[in-house]
């Protein structure tokens, strides 16, 4: 599995942000990540690029990296993928 580097969460005033207000909706164009690896099934809203949703559960259901904290989107993944990140265990012997 292809994993994305390391994001680096850059955190504004809170009360400044809310003075700006925002400069209205971003382009279409501004929203498109220029690149998606081939084992990219879903766009990442939070950091703005492609990204596996096995990946995106495993990081929600671990908490593995605090920037994917309360996410909606890795929530939805984790119920979608749950299936795909159980492990069986056998307690001996040749699996079944």
């Amino acid at each position: 599995m292809n994993y994305p580097a390391p994001v680096k969460l850059i955190r504004n005033d809170s009360r400044s942000a809310e003075k700006r207000g925002r400069s209205g909706p971003q382009s279409e164009e501004m929203l498109k990540c220029s690149y998606r690896p081939p084992d990219a099934d879903f766009y990442c809203w939070r950091f703005k690029l492609w990204y596996n949703s096995l990946d995106c559960a495993f990081r929600t259901k671990h908490r593995s990296f605090e920037g994917c904290a309360r996410c909606n989107q890795g929530d939805f993944n984790l119920k979608a993928r749950a299936r795909d990140l159980q492990s069986l265990r056998y307690l001996g012997g040749a699996k079944p």
